[in-house]
């Protein structure tokens, strides 16, 4: 897996999981670049996804992103802070069912642990003829960021594959065994959450907080990074002083 890092070498390290069709970059770079003085960061481009192709093209679950970030926590030396956005976001959540003691602090946004049907209508925006023809400057930057996969067509198969969906369901009582400090973030406008799951991941998370951010759609951390910054050094900052 792909990664890339910014920040000291010796500072506590914070991994950044990113959304479906993006990379670690992309849906990161801007926060990523605001923690360096608190963090080593790492962004990674999850399986299939930038840099980091898939050991069999016809195999994609939840479970090889799972493994592939647990694998590279492993390597890093846990515990870390975790932040997930979206696809990201889910992963995050099934790793720590799974390994809640890999966990120094986790920051989701735009996630749900339920199927409905805000979600289902946001993965259809991702198919690649849709996308193309709605969005062509977003295309170009897929095709960009995507190519070193196979070319100037190969985002195309990354939007394909995440279009389908991947798992998101979660066993929430599993969740209940993190004791680390949780940020739920959601943009005030994000038709692809559900705050009544919002509130049921409050419920589970014994230590958590929530922040709406205002005028938000999906991927606020990207679009309201502004807003977004000094809400995640806060909370950083707050976690830091315990």
């Amino acid at each position: 897996m792909h990664v890339t890092t910014r920040g000291a070498d010796d500072a506590p390290d914070l991994v950044m999981l990113h959304g479906g069709i993006g990379t670690g970059e992309y849906h990161w770079g801007r926060q990523a670049e605001a923690l360096t003085d608190m963090f080593h960061v790492h962004l990674p481009d999850l399986p299939g996804h930038g840099n980091s192709p898939l050991d069999d093209p016809s195999e994609y679950s939840r479970d090889i992103l799972v493994d592939a970030v647990i694998d590279y926590i492993t390597q890093v030396g846990p515990p870390v802070h975790l932040a997930g956005f979206s696809m990201g976001g889910h992963t995050a959540l099934a790793l720590v069912e799974r390994h809640p003691d890999l966990l120094a602090s986790l920051v989701l946004i735009g996630v749900s642990i339920r199927e409905h049907d805000g979600l289902a209508a946001w993965r259809k925006v991702f198919h690649p003829d849709r996308l193309a023809d709605d969005y062509p400057f977003w295309a170009k930057q897929l095709s960009k960021l995507h190519k070193p996969l196979g070319g100037d067509d190969a985002w195309r198969d990354v939007c394909l594959r995440d279009s389908k969906g991947l798992r998101i369901d979660v066993d929430e009582d599993r969740l209940s065994a993190l004791e680390a400090p949780v940020l739920l973030m959601r943009g005030d406008r994000d038709t692809t959450v559900d705050p009544a799951q919002y509130a049921a991941l409050r419920d589970r998370f014994a230590d958590s907080e929530e922040a709406v951010i205002p005028a938000g759609g999906h991927d606020v951390q990207l679009t309201r990074a502004q807003v977004v910054k000094p809400l995640l050094r806060d909370f950083y900052e707050r976690m830091m002083k315990r």
